[in-house]
């Protein structure tokens, strides 16, 4: 007897093509993941139209991705039945169902999302992020969800190079009262993936009407957030385990912290040195020696 085959999601087709698309694809495959929760409300004309392609082009996408026709893609986009959850990454669910995930595929997979990432991301944003952070007063570090590790990962990491710079949440704190603490000149990064809280996009507002920088590092499916944030990069997550992969989100970290290094120079070195000679005083840690 045949078995039934899972309907892959819309993330699972683009995301195992992905790195094969032109340029004109690809813009097409954000705007379809972008717009994915509310795309009924779109013709494949507008879809079109936002990701500046044919009508034509849309139509021979769609037939690659495996639908046979646009409304049968919105029909199956909306019933499919794990999307925000860990498995709408995932490229074949068989696989992982088996347990036939290897490490190699783990590692060309995360290769893939970096490179996705880096190509997806315009150089002004970064420039723009860049300046904003090297010139901040104070940098905050918001986590959201599944965002919360890699927060204490890029505030532990600016924190060597930058003198004030804030975690949330953070235990005994209420991020209400931290909200109002925000001021211009400050910048805020936030951290929040797939099954974003409902209150994403307000907390963005209320961060810009604070007159801070609001940063936003999300996944590409990320629409009204995305819009009220004042600059947005977008990770791609997919993986072929179940559990969406943030090691492009982690390069992204590792790019930014180390740009705002280079360019505060002395300054940077200088916090190095202090912290090193504290660290000597005060903590308790092993050396090559021990």
């Amino acid at each position: 007897m045949n078995s039934v085959q899972p309907v892959k999601s819309l993330e699972a087709r683009i995301y195992a093509s992905y790195t094969g698309f032109s340029p004109a694809e690809r813009r097409l495959a954000d705007v379809m993941l972008e717009h994915q929760m509310d795309l009924a409300s779109y013709t494949a004309g507008e879809l079109a139209r936002k990701a500046e392609v044919s009508t034509a082009t849309a139509a021979r996408f769609i037939r690659a991705l495996g639908y046979s026709s646009y409304p049968e893609a919105k029909r199956l986009i909306r019933e499919a039945a794990h999307w925000g959850s860990p498995q709408g990454g995932v490229i074949d669910s068989d696989q992982t169902q088996s347990g036939q995930t290897t490490l190699a595929a783990m590692v060309q997979s995360n290769i893939d999302n970096i490179r996705a990432t880096t190509d997806g991301i315009p150089p002004t944003t970064l420039e723009a992020v860049c300046n904003g952070l090297v010139a901040a007063d104070r940098i905050w570090v918001v986590g959201l969800r599944n965002g919360f590790g890699l927060a204490h990962l890029a505030a532990h990491y600016f924190g060597l190079v930058k003198t004030d710079v804030r975690v949330l949440p953070a235990a005994g704190t209420s991020m209400a009262h931290e909200l109002s603490s925000m001021r211009a000149g400050d910048v805020v990064i936030v951290f929040s993936f797939r099954r974003r809280p409902r209150k994403l996009a307000q907390l963005l507002q209320e961060i810009r009407a604070s007159g801070a920088l609001a940063v936003l590092i999300t996944d590409v499916s990320a629409a009204a957030s995305a819009q009220a944030a004042d600059h947005v990069v977008r990770c791609r997550c997919h993986s072929p385990s179940p559990f969406n992969s943030f090691t492009a989100a982690a390069t992204v970290i590792d790019y930014l912290v180390w740009t705002v290094a280079a360019r505060l120079g002395p300054l940077s070195v200088e916090r190095f040195r202090r912290i090193d000679r504290m660290v000597e005083l005060m903590d308790d840690v092993s050396t090559p020696k021990r």
